[in-house]
């Protein structure tokens, strides 16, 4: 389903990383751990082409995502994404934002949308919340509408960049919930994160990015288990602290 290859990145000739290489197939649910500025949210940003690899390849469903001639727009509509910053329109309500992308990419009609919508927001008790502007929710309640905008596209792989790190405490067990949720009924994820506790109970796999590399990939029972992997080792006894 999504297969990386060689993927490299700078900025200023300064490398982020070098030579990516992993794959995931459909359900997989992915962690990309490591410490911080290891380029695990570049990583992301690459996977969906906000930011454009120095080399290497990127297939999704078999396509090439950076090959010149391929349909970005198309391929986009596969993949969900969820900030860090919620990145929701402040000038819109809760249900316009949730309906927008796909009205506006003749997905859907606006009814539909708007019928879908109050669907998905039933699912997270925010129904309340479909005309309150996001200034007037929660950072938590904001988190889980930026959820809902990327599940209403029906993508075929979402992925979180630290969807928690923004939140008070005491939101971020409704977002976590919420996207165990997601994970339940089969969906496809990568997860930037470091709540280390969630990841061992939500992930199927671990990738550790470190000295601007992948130095572990592999089932996530072996990732907390490893013994043979002094930074992973390291990495993972403070993330427990």
């Amino acid at each position: 389903m999504l297969e990386i290859k060689g993927v490299s990145k700078s900025f200023n000739n300064i490398n982020v990383f070098k030579n990516i290489s992993f794959n995931l197939e459909k359900g997989d649910r992915l962690a990309i751990i490591g410490p911080s500025g290891c380029g695990k949210s570049t990583l992301l940003r690459c996977i969906n082409k906000i930011e454009t690899p120095d080399e290497g390849s990127i297939y999704i469903d078999g396509i090439n995502i950076l090959d010149k001639n391929t349909n970005l727009s198309e391929i986009r509509k596969k993949i969900g994404m969820v900030f860090q910053q919620f990145n929701l329109f402040e000038n819109l309500s809760v249900i316009d934002n949730i309906t927008l992308a796909p009205v506006k990419l003749g997905l859907m009609t606006k009814e539909e949308a708007e019928k879908e919508a109050i669907n998905l927001l039933k699912k997270i008790g925010l129904e309340d919340k479909k005309n309150n502007y996001p200034s007037e929710i929660s950072g938590g309640q904001k988190q889980r509408v930026a959820i809902i905008r990327s599940l209403i596209m029906n993508p075929e792989i979402i992925l979180f960049d630290e969807p928690t790190s923004a939140l008070d405490p005491e939101m971020v067990g409704e977002v976590l919930e919420l996207i165990k949720k997601i994970a339940s009924q089969g969906m496809t994820m990568i997860i930037v994160s470091h709540e280390m506790n969630f990841i061992k109970n939500i992930a199927t796999k671990v990738l550790f990015l470190d000295e601007k590399k992948v130095s572990f990939y592999g089932d996530t029972e072996d990732a907390f288990t490893n013994k043979d992997n002094k930074r992973l080792k390291e990495f993972l006894a403070k993330s427990f602290k």
